[in-house]
């Protein structure tokens, strides 16, 4: 399931996404995300933590976090900012362990779109009861490369309401917007959580 191309490419760019994603855009969404945590000692886990600036955020904020990343360049950048972070691919989730939340943030629209139902199954799983599921991603059908060589898979609400609810999970929040990414394109993209019931 891991795309080297897409792996290769970050790991090329890893310094220009680190200084493209200073600009803290993702603030109100992990201000939603924490406020939404069930109470609990659980960790959260970032799951495809790029150069870790949300996990170092969260840290700051007190949570206990866990970070994995593909690449080993953004595990490093991730370590710089005195984050423990794991190179693993998506499909490495450890289903043992349990999250008060689980952080994906422009992280799983890499993964190979037939192996999304089993990974949003399996995050689901880790959750502990009342636990959050947060994905980020662009807007859109089917698959493609961008012009750096990354992959992605493109889904609309819909898409999401139907892989969460198949997991057990319930929407609770839904942001759309539009920004530049890191190939310099405008895209439109949408910022999805959902929970898992209270025991």
């Amino acid at each position: 399931m891991t795309d080297e191309e897409t792996i290769l490419a970050y790991g090329r760019a890893a310094q220009d996404y680190n200084d493209l994603t200073l600009d803290d855009e993702t603030a109100p969404d992990r201000a939603a995300f924490l406020g939404a945590l069930p109470e609990g000692d659980a960790p959260v886990l970032d799951w495809g933590a790029g150069p870790g600036h949300d996990a170092a955020a969260m840290m700051a904020a007190g949570i206990e976090v866990e970070a994995t990343d593909a690449t080993p360049a953004m595990v490093a950048l991730c370590e710089a900012k005195g984050v423990a972070a794991r190179c693993e691919p998506f499909d490495a989730l450890d289903t043992s362990r349990r999250y008060r939340g689980i952080w994906a943030n422009f992280s799983l629209l890499h993964a190979d779109g037939g192996a999304l139902p089993g990974l949003i199954t399996s995050a689901a799983g880790t959750l502990v009861p009342g636990g959050i599921l947060h994905v980020a991603l662009k807007r859109g059908q089917g698959s493609a490369r961008d012009k750096l060589g990354r992959r992605y898979v493109y889904l609309e609400v819909e898409d999401l309401d139907n892989l969460t609810q198949a997991a057990g999970l319930t929407r609770i929040g839904l942001r759309h917007g539009r920004s530049r990414g890191l190939d310099g394109q405008l895209a439109d993209y949408i910022v999805y959580r959902s929970r898992k019931p209270d025991a």
